[in-house]
C-alpha cells in the first residue's frame, strides 16, 4: 500500500488542517508549483510534501502568491532559496513583499503582533511576475488569475481550469462549512461578496482554501449554489 499523500484532483496535494494550507500542483510538463508559502518555519514542511510525493526541491517552478498576509509568505524566502523557483503575485502584494508588511484588514492589537512577527521572522523576496486579473499562466494547461479583493487589497485568487480546482487563498474558507472569511479579519466584505460571486461563477469542482479542509462538490453539490444566493446585494452589510 503506497504512502503518498493524499491527492484532491489530479497532481494536487497539500498541509492541510493545520493553522494554515500550502498547496502543491504536480505537472508532468510545468515541474511543481507551490501556491502560498506558509508561517515562517514551515519550508520543512512544504520541502517534505514535495520529496513525499516523488519529486525535489529544484522541481518547483513557481510560487504563486494569493496574498501577503505572514501566515502566507512567511517561508517565502526559504522555499525560494531551496528551489530556486520564481514568485508569482499582484502588484499590491509585492509591495508588501518587499516591505516586509502584511495588508491591511485586522484591528489593534493584533495588527501589531502581525507586523512584529513579519519583521523578525520575514525577508524580502524578489516577485519575478506581477499579475492581474484575467492573466492566464503557462502553468499545467493554464491557470487564470481572478482577482478577488476582500480579504484584503492584494488578494487573488488563482483557477486551474483544466481539473476546474481553484486555489482561493483567504476569500473562502472552509474552517466550519464553505463560506467567506469573517468580517473581522476582512478589509471590506462589499469587495468580498462581489469577488465570490466571480469565483463561485466558475463552478470549481475543487476548492483548495487557505483554512481548513479542502471543498470537494462532489460531496456538497448544493453548497456553490447555497453560498451564493446568501451573499447580499452590493452594498448591503452582512
Amino acid at each position: 500500500m503506497s504512502d503518498k499523500p493524499q491527492a484532491y484532483a489530479p497532481g494536487v496535494y497539500g498541509l492541510v488542517g493545520g493553522a494554515v494550507n500550502v498547496y502543491i500542483l504536480d505537472d508532468a510538463d510545468s515541474g511543481v508549483t507551490i501556491i502560498d508559502a506558509g508561517l515562517p518555519l514551515a519550508a520543512g514542511r512544504v520541502l517534505g510534501l514535495i520529496r513525499d510525493i516523488g519529486r525535489k526541491p529544484e522541481d518547483v517552478k513557481h510560487i504563486l502568491i494569493t496574498h501577503a498576509d505572514v501566515d502566507h509568505v512567511g517561508s517565502l524566502k526559504p522555499l525560494v532559496d531551496a528551489t530556486g523557483a520564481d514568485v508569482v503575485a499582484s502588484a499590491e502584494s509585492e509591495t508588501f513583499i518587499r516591505r516586509r508588511s502584511n495588508p491591511p484588514h485586522i484591528a489593534l492589537p493584533m495588527s501589531l503582533l502581525s507586523r512584529a512577527v513579519s519583521l523578525v521572522f520575514r525577508r524580502a523576496v524578489p516577485v519575478n511576475r506581477i499579475v492581474a486579473g484575467s492573466d492566464v499562466l503557462d502553468i499545467a494547461g493554464g491557470i487564470r488569475v481572478i482577482a478577488t479583493p476582500g480579504h484584503t487589497p492584494d488578494h487573488v485568487s488563482y483557477f486551474w481550469e483544466r481539473e476546474r480546482v481553484l486555489f482561493s487563498g483567504d476569500l473562502l474558507n472552509n474552517t466550519d462549512g464553505l463560506r467567506l472569511t469573517p468580517p473581522r479579519i476582512t478589509w471590506s466584505m462589499a469587495a468580498a461578496h462581489d469577488s465570490a460571486r466571480k469565483v463561485l461563477a466558475l463552478n470549481p469542482a475543487v476548492i483548495c482554501a487557505g483554512h481548513g479542509d479542502v471543498w470537494l462538490a462532489e460531496k456538497e453539490p448544493e453548497r456553490i449554489e447555497a453560498l451564493l444566493a446568501s451573499l447580499p446585494d452590493d452594498g448591503e452589510a452582512s
